[in-house]
């Protein structure tokens, strides 16, 4: 039976925008090789991706399986186990170009495959679809900023009634159990993403942790103060006793909040779950964010929290119809380069590049 690939996301959309960390897929020092693909909507692009991704697995090679955050049906990347090979879609939002080109990274450009002509003919459609998605991230952008402003008030008012040591201590405790003799080098750590506001809702990957773990503790928190502390802790003590760690940050808070850590040598995660991605993951053991609350400081924001909850749940909603219809209007524009595109040259293109793995 072959193995599951876990999958991520490598950027999210934020309240900044989209929020990449598609650079850590740049490590020259390890001596990384990038292939980039380039071409517009449409081009073969997550296609060709798929393609690579059977070729590695076939050769008996690990891989991870980058989503694409505005059409969750769509690949972005492949990377594979050890991270020294990369394949992925270098076009906006997540835009890269070479930095060593031809020594440690290569283009397989599929813009050649296209009748320019027929591009330029339609070239005012394009021009308005291009723009009419980007108004849709942007409407998603505002709705997903106005949310966390929200979320960010209800864990600073949940804050207010948390014991942090009760929940340190806890945390801390655990970590002792569970990784057993600490080593003598620092662990490693790499970002990803497991959930991201999408075209369907907040979405969560929620197949990759069983493809590492044996063992899931989550944590029940809906405000994220609590498990913003526990998962913290976590994360320092797997780093300190060196373990190479996955680190999850939260779509919605992607500079700052970790939401879930997987320790793959030891088959260990922690998870975060909450009302708007709640882990369908079989736990081992579930921590629920209470357990740590002061009761007598506990019903002061109780109304104001939960309001701010359901407001933004709701915003993400409108956030995620932003985005389902900038999807559609994706669509179109690539129904426009569809009709344009040499496929039997895409299809050569890619063979010969897969001759070369």
């Amino acid at each position: 039976m072959p193995k599951e690939n876990p999958c991520f996301f490598l950027g999210a959309n934020s309240p900044k925008g989209f929020y990449s960390k598609f650079d850590q897929l740049f490590n020259y020092e390890n001596g990384c090789r990038c292939v980039l693909i380039k071409g517009g909507p449409g081009t073969g692009k997550s296609t060709v991706l798929k393609k690579i991704a059977e070729a590695l697995n076939n050769k008996g090679m690990s891989t991870e399986l980058i989503y694409c955050t505005a059409d969750t049906d769509s690949l972005d990347a492949v990377i594979t186990e050890d991270c020294k090979f990369s394949v992925l879609d270098a076009t906006p939002p997540h835009a890269v170009e070479p930095k060593y080109p031809g020594a440690y990274e290569e283009i397989l450009d599929l813009s050649s495959c296209w009748n320019k002509d027929m591009l330029k003919n339609n070239a005012e459609r394009i021009r308005k679809l291009f723009n009419l998605n980007r108004e849709l991230h942007a409407g998603a952008k505002k709705y997903i900023s106005a949310a966390a402003e929200l979320l960010e008030e209800a864990a600073r008012f949940s804050m207010e009634t948390l014991l942090p040591e009760k929940i340190i201590r806890t945390a801390s405790r655990i970590c002792i159990k569970e990784f057993g003799k600490k080593r003598r080098c620092q662990g490693s750590e790499k970002l990803r993403f497991l959930s991201a506001v999408t075209d369907k809702g907040i979405f969560m990957l929620n197949n990759t942790p069983k493809t590492f773990c044996d063992k899931i503790y989550v944590i029940e928190d809906d405000c994220g103060a609590a498990s913003r502390i526990f998962i913290n802790t976590v994360r320092r003590m797997a780093l300190d006793y060196g373990f190479n760690i996955i680190t999850c940050r939260c779509g919605i808070f992607p500079g700052e909040k970790n939401e879930h850590i997987f320790i793959p040598e030891i088959r260990l995660g922690f998870m975060t779950s909450n009302r708007r991605h709640p882990v369908l993951a079989q736990p081992y053991r579930v921590i629920h964010a209470k357990r740590f609350s002061n009761e007598k400081q506990g019903g002061k924001n109780k109304l104001r929290i939960r309001f701010n909850l359901r407001t933004a749940s709701e915003l993400l909603g409108e956030a995620s119809s932003c985005i389902k219809e900038a999807k559609a209007v994706h669509d179109e524009l690539e129904k426009e380069y569809i009709s344009a595109m040499d496929f039997e040259a895409v299809n050569r293109k890619t063979e010969e590049f897969l001759s070369t793995l």
